[in-house]
């Protein structure tokens, strides 16, 4: 239990949810490994092959990893920011075109979720209580 406590104190609360988004950007590559290029993911195929769809994703993932050990951060709020508007925007995209049936769905997630790591970025890290 101390080991968490210490881990806490250390990234803090910017980077415990630079944790959340590498988790999310990492598990959200891997499933694109695994996706078939038919169905929604023919469109995004198009665009892009889906392993290399994957790599984005996980770069995010891993650079987010890395920042939330490190006093500087911004590199990875941007980039976890910038890879959910790109990919909110393209499912936006493809349903605007008519390839992706209910892609404003999606779009409205990532799109959110992107303003959410944009709120979250701003946030001055809590000042931390002395021993």
């Amino acid at each position: 239990m101390r080991h968490l406590e210490t881990l806490r104190f250390r990234v803090g609360r910017r980077g415990a949810a630079l944790l959340f988004f590498a988790l999310l950007d990492v598990i959200y590559a891997a499933s694109l490994l695994s996706a078939p290029t038919s169905g929604p993911y023919r469109f995004l195929a198009a665009i892009l092959p889906l392993a290399a769809w994957a790599s984005l994703w996980a770069a995010v993932g891993i650079l987010c990893a890395v920042q939330a050990f490190l006093p500087s951060d911004r590199a990875a709020f941007a980039a976890a920011m910038l890879i959910k508007v790109v990919w909110g925007m393209v499912q936006l995209a493809g349903w605007l075109i008519g390839d992706l049936d209910r892609g404003y769905v999606s779009a409205a997630v990532w799109l959110a979720l992107a303003a959410f790591v944009h709120v979250i970025s701003g946030w001055p890290e809590p000042a931390r209580r002395g021993r």
